[in-house]
Protein backbone atom coordinates (compact mmCIF):
# COMPACT_ATOMS: atom_id res chain seq x y z
CA UNK A 1 0.00 0.00 0.00
CA UNK A 2 2.93 2.62 0.74
CA UNK A 3 4.35 1.34 -1.96
CA UNK A 4 1.69 2.17 -4.48
CA UNK A 5 1.23 5.47 -2.92
CA UNK A 6 4.98 6.23 -3.62
CA UNK A 7 4.61 4.89 -7.15
CA UNK A 8 1.56 7.63 -7.39
CA UNK A 9 3.25 9.95 -6.02
CA UNK A 10 6.50 9.70 -8.27
CA UNK A 11 3.91 9.60 -11.61
CA UNK A 12 2.39 12.59 -10.11
CA UNK A 13 5.91 14.96 -9.67
CA UNK A 14 6.92 13.44 -13.12
CA UNK A 15 3.75 14.42 -14.69
CA UNK A 16 3.63 17.80 -12.68
CA UNK A 17 7.53 18.50 -14.16
CA UNK A 18 6.20 17.72 -17.57
CA UNK A 19 3.48 19.91 -17.66
CA UNK A 20 5.86 22.85 -15.98
CA UNK A 21 8.51 21.88 -19.00
CA UNK A 22 5.63 22.18 -21.68
CA UNK A 23 4.15 25.38 -19.88
CA UNK A 24 7.96 27.07 -20.11
CA UNK A 25 8.16 26.33 -23.97
CA UNK A 26 5.22 27.67 -24.84
CA UNK A 27 5.51 30.63 -23.18
CA UNK A 28 8.65 31.24 -24.72
CA UNK A 29 7.38 30.84 -27.95
CA UNK A 30 4.62 33.14 -27.10
CA UNK A 31 7.91 35.59 -25.83
CA UNK A 32 9.29 35.00 -29.11
CA UNK A 33 6.63 35.96 -31.22
CA UNK A 34 6.06 38.70 -29.29
CA UNK A 35 9.32 40.49 -29.48
CA UNK A 36 9.45 39.81 -33.62
CA UNK A 37 6.41 41.53 -34.11
CA UNK A 38 7.54 44.23 -31.76
CA UNK A 39 10.86 44.48 -33.88
CA UNK A 40 8.79 44.69 -37.02
CA UNK A 41 6.82 47.98 -36.00
CA UNK A 42 9.66 49.76 -34.42
CA UNK A 43 11.42 48.55 -38.20
CA UNK A 44 8.01 49.74 -39.79
CA UNK A 45 7.66 53.16 -37.75
CA UNK A 46 11.56 53.81 -38.29
CA UNK A 47 10.95 53.48 -42.02
CA UNK A 48 8.19 55.84 -41.76
CA UNK A 49 10.27 58.17 -40.05
CA UNK A 50 13.40 58.37 -41.90
CA UNK A 51 14.87 58.22 -45.65
CA UNK A 52 16.26 55.28 -46.91
CA UNK A 53 19.87 56.94 -45.22
CA UNK A 54 18.57 56.98 -41.73
CA UNK A 55 18.46 60.46 -41.81
CA UNK A 56 15.05 61.98 -40.66
CA UNK A 57 13.00 62.43 -43.75
CA UNK A 58 12.06 66.09 -45.30
CA UNK A 59 8.81 66.03 -44.48
CA UNK A 60 9.75 65.70 -40.68
CA UNK A 61 12.08 68.22 -40.66
CA UNK A 62 11.07 71.84 -41.86
CA UNK A 63 15.07 73.17 -42.03
CA UNK A 64 14.22 75.19 -45.47
CA UNK A 65 11.20 76.60 -43.46
CA UNK A 66 13.27 77.29 -40.03
CA UNK A 67 15.91 79.07 -42.53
Amino acid sequence: MIAEAFDTLRLLIIAGGAWFIAGAVALGLVLAVLLIALHAAARAAWRALTDQTGRPSSSTTHYEEAA
